[in-house]
Parts: structure tokens; C-alpha cells; sequence
């Protein structure tokens, strides 16, 4: 299942029309792949401390983590974004 935390639904709602398909082609993708290595990798899933990130297109990426098999929907944006919102968020 995908939920999602009140932080990703607020950098979503910036995002345009276009970045929003996007986001919702990778999110479906994600869903369908996510622990099929070989399936995830065209989306570029990848382990960031305890989150996971994939990618949207080239400027933007969805952040998340699993919680009890479900994948959890942290935040979405550029890699600078996401690398200031992982920093600030680090265990």
C-alpha cells in the first residue's frame, strides 16, 4: 500500500501539472517494482541513511521509507531538496 505523510502532500500540491504526472507514473511504478531489484532499478530506487529515493524525471525525486511492507510517501523534489530534507532529518 502507499501512504502518504503530510510533508509529501505539501511539496506535491507545488509541484505543475506535468511534474505531478510524473510523480504519479513513478509512484505507480514504485508500487508495482519495489522490491524487484531488477524491475526498480529503470527508476532509480536507491537507499539514502533510512529513507529510499527514486526518481521522476531528472530534476525531481520522490523520497520515502517502508513502514510494516508499506511504502510511505516523505517528500518530493529536486535532488537538492531532497538531500537538505534527509540532512535535517537524520537519526
Amino acid at each position: 500500500m502507499i501512504l502518504q505523510r503530510p510533508s509529501f502532500e505539501r511539496a506535491y500540491d507545488k509541484l505543475t501539472p506535468q511534474q505531478k504526472a510524473r510523480v504519479d507514473q513513478a509512484v505507480g511504478r514504485l508500487e508495482k517494482s519495489f522490491g524487484r531489484p531488477h524491475e526498480h532499478a529503470g527508476i532509480g530506487v536507491r537507499s539514502i541513511g533510512h529513507f529510499f529515493e527514486c526518481s521522476a524525471g531528472l530534476q525531481l525525486r520522490i523520497l520515502f521509507v517502508v513502514r510494516a511492507g508499506d511504502l510511505v510517501l516523505v517528500t518530493v523534489g529536486s535532488h537538492e531538496v531532497i538531500r537538505a530534507f534527509v540532512k535535517s532529518n537524520a537519526r
